[in-house]
């Protein structure tokens, strides 16, 4: 899904330890699934699929859109991550509908998860903050994170959502009416529950 550093690949696996992390990328090494390289002027190792690793996404796709189909069919607020969705959120920018000038989001959510999110909209590069990121926010979204995290799944539809008033955009008319497009929706949004 683009993350190739062991810090982001951490931040979209909340629930996984740092030992273990480096435990499973060393195996996924070992199995010939992963090449991990050294940036030579950060020091920082990046992780990329080698082929037989590239050829697993559809094997590992099949079994989310499975799971989308027969077991996430809804959700309780148990199962909500504030942190993890903004994270995937993020990664599944559609970088070519951007303008050319930065646009800054703050996210204030509310419900079951009262946090506040920054999402920084530029080219090529999208990024999300968890702290406030001292830039002048453009646009405004307040939301209730059970409708967020159904929307951003495909069960439930974004402008419909702010019709009802469950999510609200303030700032200026043009990116307003252009926010929704600049999401591509989880990779799962497109698989209809069977239950």
């Amino acid at each position: 899904m683009g993350s190739d550093r062991f810090n982001d690949l951490e931040r979209g696996l909340p629930r996984i330890s740092r030992s273990m992390l480096m435990r499973r990328l060393r195996s996924l090494e070992d199995d010939g699934l992963l090449n991990r390289t050294i940036n030579r002027e950060t020091s920082s190792p990046r992780y990329r699929l080698t082929q037989a690793g590239s050829e697993l996404f559809d094997v590992v796709k099949g079994l989310g859109d499975w799971g989308h189909k027969w077991v996430n069919h809804d959700f309780e607020p148990k199962d909500l991550d504030p942190d993890l969705l903004l994270w995937d959120m993020h990664r599944r920018i559609n970088v070519d509908q951007l303008p050319d000038e930065r646009v800054v989001a703050q996210f204030d959510l509310y419900g079951t998860h009262e946090e506040r999110y920054w999402l920084v909209f530029e080219k090529p590069s999208p990024s999300v903050c968890y702290k406030d990121p001292e830039l002048e926010v453009d646009v405004i979204i307040n939301a209730d994170t059970l409708t967020l995290h159904r929307v951003w799944m495909g069960r439930d539809d974004f402008v419909a959502a702010i019709r009802r008033g469950n999510i609200v955009l303030d700032g200026p008319r043009e990116i307003v009416r252009a926010l929704p497009d600049w999401f591509a929706l989880s990779l799962f949004a497109g698989i209809p529950s069977a239950v």
